[in-house]
């Protein structure tokens, strides 16, 4: 589990709490109790469930699959969430080129009729269901529909942009990949992404209102996805990634970021690899830097102690292993971009075993104005249930640009996900 403390200093009494463990109904590890194979091979697909630490009735479950909001879903004409339009900006970064602008809500519940399906199951058994709670959720878009090479890795490939900022030129990595159409896309999808994410302990069952501007040259691949109503997560996927609620003791590390040294340590790193890493590498590529065996990485760490104060070594492997992980996870969407390939995807099964692979992201921001952060960062050090995800479809919708957007109710499965047979 890991959160973003955005205060300047850490006061004992804080310390002492979370350094505390609390006797509290959460999720079991599964290597302790496996509650999933109690249910349907249809629920475990669309479902990750966990046994509770105190009542033995009570399943917790994360939906797998979420979709666009729905408005009326039991009545004839079902309302989406969702809007999208094409508008050329008159200046910025991309002044004189269309932009798709598209937004609504998630909900991350999944469909209605999958939702009947697991209540049902569980009553049948004496169970009843709830949904887990997370202290932290994050969502993000990312490609997908992308072509393995004989080396098991995405094709990618980078060049670099020449920017003239505030602060001097700077160059920005703009990579491409092969997708299964032949095509050399931008991995870049998005050049803004906002979502309405709940902050402290929520429900992963909610609405995630979301806002996102496309990067340039994607307006008429949107157009025709709207003409038909097709599944983006053929070409491009949200992903909502929760925390959960863990009961155990949670450490604490300062860092210090020096993002123009990073991005450039990264550079060289993604270099060595093609310019594309899996997730092993970036694995590696964030061990290298936090052991800053040469005293000059642009990331420098200090552990904190019980006593509240930090130092600069920590006091075991186990802490400096525990730590680097938690610096991956808060700082990688922010360096690389994530790309998957699920292959052929229409509204039904989607291939979930698929190749994750990373590379430079074009981040503008901390490039340009060369932004250098402290941050605190906290992880279970047992173990503990961690990055559940649910992927957010965005399929069924048509219309747009111009035009109502409707829910397609002549389609079976669409019909299915509002729960109406």
């Amino acid at each position: 589990m890991i959160f973003f403390m955005n205060k300047s200093t850490i006061t004992m009494a804080v310390a002492a709490s979370l350094f505390s463990s609390m006797s509290i109904s959460a999720p079991l590890d599964p290597s302790e109790k496996d509650i999933q194979g109690l249910f349907s091979v249809d629920t475990q697909q669309a479902y990750t469930l966990y046994a509770d630490s105190i009542d033995s009735n009570l399943v917790w479950y994360v939906p797998k699959v979420g979709q666009i909001a729905l408005s009326g879903a039991d009545t004839e004409s079902p309302k989406p969430r969702f809007s999208v339009y094409a508008r050329a900006p008159w200046t910025g970064f991309f002044a004189g080129q269309d932009l798709v602008h598209f937004g609504g809500a998630f909900n991350t519940s999944g469909d209605r009729g999958t939702l009947l399906r697991l209540e049902s199951e569980a009553h049948a058994k004496g169970l009843r269901v709830s949904p887990a709670q997370a202290s932290k959720v994050t969502t993000k878009f990312m490609l997908t529909d992308l072509v393995i090479n004989n080396d098991s890795r995405i094709d990618t490939e980078c060049e670099f942009e020449e920017w003239t900022g505030p602060n001097g030129t700077v160059n920005i990595p703009i990579c491409k990949a092969l997708n299964n159409q032949g095509e050399w896309v931008n991995t870049d999808f998005l050049s803004k992404f906002r979502a309405a994410t709940p902050r402290g302990n929520s429900s992963v069952s909610t609405y995630i209102p979301f806002q996102a501007t496309s990067m340039p040259q994607w307006d008429f691949v949107v157009q025709e996805w709207m003409e038909t109503g097709s599944n983006w997560d053929a070409n491009v996927q949200a992903v909502v990634e929760w925390d959960l609620t863990t009961v155990k003791k949670v450490r604490v590390a300062r860092i210090n970021i020096d993002w123009s040294r990073t991005f450039e340590q990264a550079s060289t790193f993604f270099a060595i690899h093609n310019n594309a890493c899996l997730e092993v590498e970036v694995g590696t590529f964030f061990k290298r830097l936090l052991d800053n065996q040469n005293g000059e990485s642009g990331i420098t760490v200090e552990y904190l102690q019980e006593d509240g104060t930090y130092a600069n070594e920590p006091t075991s492997e186990e802490q400096f292993i525990q730590t680097v992980e938690a610096v991956r996870k808060e700082m990688r969407d922010e360096l690389f971009n994530e790309m998957r390939d699920y292959g052929q995807s229409q509204l039904g099964d989607v291939d979930r075993e698929a190749t994750t692979m990373y590379t430079m992201r074009a981040n503008y921001e901390k490039l340009i104005f060369k932004r250098n952060e402290t941050r605190y960062v906290s992880w279970n050090p047992g173990t503990s249930i961690t990055n559940a995800s649910t992927n957010m479809n965005i399929q069924c919708v048509t219309g747009g640009f111009g035009l109502a957007v409707e829910w397609d109710m002549d389609d079976p499965a669409c019909r299915d996900i509002a729960g109406q047979e």
